[in-house]
């Protein structure tokens, strides 16, 4: 076993005898060696690999397989500072937080003494460190979600968990312009009114510096929004209500309570032709004379524009306007000419033979119709048109089979439809026998009774006006005002009038001639 003793030049000598006699042969030339420890190669490994994470542990070891044991291992860095020794055939370095001044490449070398001898291996290969700080991609939050009334307040919210504290978060809209930053590891964002500018998708950054190095997080996942105007359902009121009469003006008021004023309301007739619009938050549509074709329901809505969007309310609850034509009930009424006719509770009484009518009539209401004269004690049915509101039935002469119930109904024709009246009460006609003969002779009789006296009365007073030229006289004259019988309705007893009017009227004259005549007359 050569050892560092047997280093050095050696030669060699040939002897011999030769008869008794001692010979060496000359001296080779000399060989020489040296003697030399020969150390491989150690190995390096690196834990963890390549990338090392910002204060993380790395352990970097070193082994050599030899004989000459007890040496020792220098841990050295290319480019750096660091140098460290530790004693032994495998070694295990430690750097506990790994900083950037760490990053680089490093080899190591084993140093062993053999027989008061140093040596040492060759380099071992090298293991790079790379420091990086990786940042958690940020988580982000949005309330309220999805959609956002316009004006409304929006918070978004990022935060992270990292040991690299004293960073700050930049919040981004991806398609627009909006860009802020805050300090923390967990901020707020406000936009205190969003408008529509404000619609998109939004992500967040964290940016912090470590050991004079700026680093960046991943983007966060993106919370996107939607800027919604919620207008409120309008309000509608009709005027008058529910029923309206034909020709009435009819108001339809529709109203919303909404910060998005400077729009117009749209009224529409659901299954009808009407469409109206009218700028405002409170509107009245006016329906001047209304007509059958306004019949239906109605409801209306609120459109505006903000920022340069549409807006439009949802539909108002719908409002029905039912279009009538009211009939007044007619009146019926009867008059007789000649005054033939009495008129007793349960009705007139109609003297046969005389010609009476019967009067029908209403209220104005509408221009035209007719009336109808029902009798329902056969099957007569008149037609007239009306004049005036009003149109008399006449009958020449009455008989038996006029003898009955009457009523009377309006019809008019309104906008194509045709309107019928209530039926009036009935008229309860009675027709009776003539009492003309006996009638005749009373009034001959009464005439008699009342002219003998009026005719002496008068004579006398002009016999004395004679006399006394000088003094006025009064004359007389006598007027019989004869009325025939008229009849009038009692609600306890029955009434026949004969009205009987003596009428004295007294005059000054200066002929005398006058009262010549009245007694001429009274002679006849």
């Amino acid at each position: 076993k050569v050892d560092f003793v047997h280093e050095g030049s050696y030669y060699c000598q040939y002897q011999t005898r030769v008869s008794s006699r001692d010979f060496s042969s000359p001296r080779s030339r000399s060989v020489q060696f040296s003697i030399i420890a020969i150390l491989p190669a150690p190995r390096i490994s690196l834990s963890p690999r390549n990338e090392v994470t910002w204060g993380q542990k790395v352990n970097i070891t070193c082994s050599v397989e030899t004989q000459f044991t007890g040496g020792s291992f220098t841990l050295i860095q290319n480019s750096g500072s660091f140098r460290e020794t530790k004693s032994g055939t495998s070694v295990t370095f430690s750097l506990p937080k790994v900083d950037f001044v760490h990053e680089g490449s490093y080899y190591c070398q084993y140093q062993t003494r053999v027989s008061s001898r140093d040596f040492s291996s060759p380099h071992s290969s090298s293991v790079n460190i790379s420091v990086v700080v990786t940042l958690p991609a940020p988580s982000i939050s949005l309330s309220p979600t999805k959609e956002v009334t316009w004006g409304e307040k929006v918070n978004i919210t990022c935060s992270v968990e990292t040991q690299f504290t004293g960073g700050s978060f930049t919040l981004i809209q991806n398609s627009g312009s909006f860009r802020e930053t805050k300090s923390g590891t967990s901020v707020t964002f406000s936009l205190p009114k969003v408008d529509f500018v404000h619609e998109g998708s939004y992500y967040c950054q964290y940016q912090t510096r470590v050991s004079s190095r700026d680093f960046s997080s991943p983007r966060s996942r993106s919370v996107q929004f939607s800027v919604v105007v919620t207008l409120p359902a309008p309000s509608i009121s009709l005027s008058p209500t529910k029923e309206v009469t034909w020709g009435e003006k009819v108001n339809i008021t529709c109203s919303v309570e909404t910060q998005f004023t400077g729009g117009s309301f749209t009224l529409i007739q659901n299954s009808g032709s009407f469409r109206e619009t009218k700028s405002g938050t409170s509107v009245t549509f006016s329906l001047p004379k209304v007509d059958f074709v306004h019949e239906g329901s109605y409801y209306c809505q609120y459109q505006t524009r903000n920022s340069s969007h549409d807006l439009g309310s949802p539909q108002s609850s719908s409002a029905n306007i039912s279009v009538k034509v009211n009939l007044l009930e007619p009146k019926i009424s009867l008059r007789s000419l000649d005054g033939w006719f009495f008129w007793w509770p349960q009705g007139p009484e109609v003297t046969r033979g005389h010609s009476f009518s019967i009067i029908c009539s209403t209220k104005p209401q509408y221009p035209g119709g007719s009336f109808h004269l029902e009798f329902n004690g056969s099957n007569i049915t008149r037609t007239q048109s009306a004049v005036n509101h009003s149109t008399t039935f006449f009958f020449p002469e009455a008989d038996f089979v006029h003898q009955g119930n009457y009523s009377c109904v309006y019809e008019v024709t309104v906008s194509s439809r045709t309107f019928s009246s209530p039926t009036t009460e009935h008229l309860v006609v009675t027709v009776k026998a003539s009492l003309a003969p006996f009638i005749g002779s009373g009034v001959a009789a009464g005439l008699l009774l009342i002219l003998v006296p009026c005719v002496i009365f008068f004579t006398k007073r002009c016999k004395k006006q004679r006399e006394q030229p000088a003094v006025k006289t009064d004359y007389g004259h006598c007027m019989d005002n004869i009325y025939g019988i008229n009849t009038e309705a009692n609600d306890d007893h029955e009434h026949v009038y004969m009205n009987t009017e003596t009428a004295f009227s007294q005059m000054e004259e200066k002929d005398d001639g006058d009262c010549n005549n009245v007694d001429a007359n009274t002679q006849k």
